[in-house]
């Protein structure tokens, strides 16, 4: 190809060429306010040996628990056992966020926690638990845990086992961050607070329960949980947790694939995509999780210019907190749009559908394969991708009207737009084909 389509295949080419492999850079910024910062291998944060216990408000009224849960807790504790609701929910309730789950922690053991529950059954290897069933719901019940050693390696401190039962306390403990320590007593309606969680979260900040340099080797993982809280409940990380995030973050490379994707999803799909995107990158974890995202972003603040992929982020959260129902590939579509953009939006382009499947194709499937994307998600987005110039109006096709509502009859015509209205929208570009797509899908 010649012209304007050999710039397109050399920037794939670019694209292709970039190393993967390189040392991650710490970018400044976006800490939290200084909050007793612990260096690597001091002692961890003091714990209560008895909880706090604080009268439950309004957040945890009935009509904001779920009602499923509130039936496990209840036969558990009918039985003689203590259960509490713990974790993820607590912690928004307490912020007046909307929880995605209703987790119990309970004294029971998962077999006898079976035996209470016929609609159950016992999951889990390295962390074995019963998942109680309704209808289309799963609720997640644990049994209270004691803290595993790390491996005695100090090249593979990581926890590979966790199934040794204790106490509600000891349970509090071995979490990860103190607002996720927190229960909430049903019978009582108190909180019960063994970590400092409650303290934290009134400052709005994120702590680790412990040495947050060992937690990290402990579970790698953490560091991207972390930042996902940041961004959905906009809360700062400690000085120490950040810091610990730079001195750790090479060990994400020993976490499994398919856990480092689940937990880049979630960074996208709750309303705070774009704060903790940035933080992935002012940390240097994009480096090493997504180097060609991390690398055009290079591009863009050496040019002088801002990423359009912000703006995307902006507007993918604004549609989630809206209550819109956005795909997993529109949500990924976001984040990798602008890696394409010359590919896609660029008028003096005249490349046609075949050479654009081509070169999308040859940036995108080794990115997918590292991040172990599914093959349905990888060739959907592909086929979003693709579709793109086409809702602009850069494709010349012959017998266009035709050709129009062939592309509406697709499968995935619906988040191929919903992608092109977020792109049009963020960049006030392409403002009458949005509005002709419109009137076409409306007839």
């Amino acid at each position: 190809m010649r012209g304007p389509d050999s710039n397109r295949v050399r920037f794939c080419n670019t694209l292709m060429s970039r190393s993967l492999g390189r040392a991650p850079r710490a970018r400044a910024g976006l800490r939290g306010r200084r909050s007793g910062t612990r260096r690597p291998g001091s002692s961890p944060v003091d714990v209560p040996a008895e909880p706090l216990r604080v009268r439950a408000d309004g957040r945890f009224s009935s009509r904001y628990l779920d009602t499923d849960a509130v039936k496990v807790i209840r036969r558990l504790n009918a039985h003689g056992f203590t259960a509490y609701l713990v974790g993820g929910c607590v912690r928004d309730l307490w912020v007046s966020a909307e929880p995605k789950d209703f987790d119990i922690a309970t004294e029971a053991t998962p077999r006898q926690v079976k035996r209470l529950f016929r609609n159950s059954r016992i999951i889990g290897r390295r962390f074995r638990l019963v998942h109680v069933t309704f209808h289309d719901k799963v609720l997640d019940v644990s049994t209270f845990r004691a803290q595993v050693e790390a491996s005695e390696d100090p090249h593979d401190p990581m926890i590979r086992t966790d199934n040794v039962f204790g106490t509600a306390g000891e349970d509090a403990r071995r979490r990860d961050f103190t607002m996720n320590g927190l229960f909430y007593d049903l019978q009582a309606g108190e909180l019960i607070d063994y970590v400092g969680g409650l303290n934290d979260l009134e400052r709005r900040v994120i702590e680790t329960i412990g040495d947050p340099w060992v937690r990290f080797r402990e579970d790698p993982v953490r560091m991207l949980r972390a930042i996902k809280f940041a961004g959905r409940l906009d809360l700062r990380l400690a000085d120490d947790v950040f810091q610990a995030m730079l001195d750790c973050k090479d060990d994400l490379k020993k976490a499994a694939a398919p856990r480092l994707f689940e937990e880049i999803v979630r960074l996208l799909n709750r309303g705070g995509a774009y704060q903790s995107t940035r933080l992935l990158y002012k940390t240097g974890i994009m480096d090493l999780l997504l180097p060609e995202v991390s690398e055009r972003l290079d591009e863009k603040l050496a040019a002088d210019s801002v990423s359009p992929m912000w703006g995307y982020l902006r507007a993918l959260d604004e549609c989630v907190r809206s209550g819109t129902r956005v795909s997993q590939v529109v949500m990924l579509g976001c984040l990798f749009l602008d890696l394409f953009d010359e590919l896609l939006y660029d008028e003096g382009a005249n490349a046609g559908i075949r050479d654009l499947t081509l070169c999308i194709d040859r940036v995108l499937r080794p990115l997918a394969l590292r991040m172990h994307m599914s093959r349905r998600d990888a060739f959907r987005l592909k086929q979003v991708l693709v579709a793109q110039r086409r809702l602009a109006g850069l494709v010349k096709i012959r017998g266009r009207r035709g050709a129009s509502n062939q592309l509406m009859s697709r499968e995935y015509f619906d988040e191929s737009l919903h992608l092109f209205r977020i792109m049009a929208e963020t960049r006030g570009r392409f403002a009458d084909e949005v509005a002709d797509w419109g009137e076409r899908v409306r007839r």
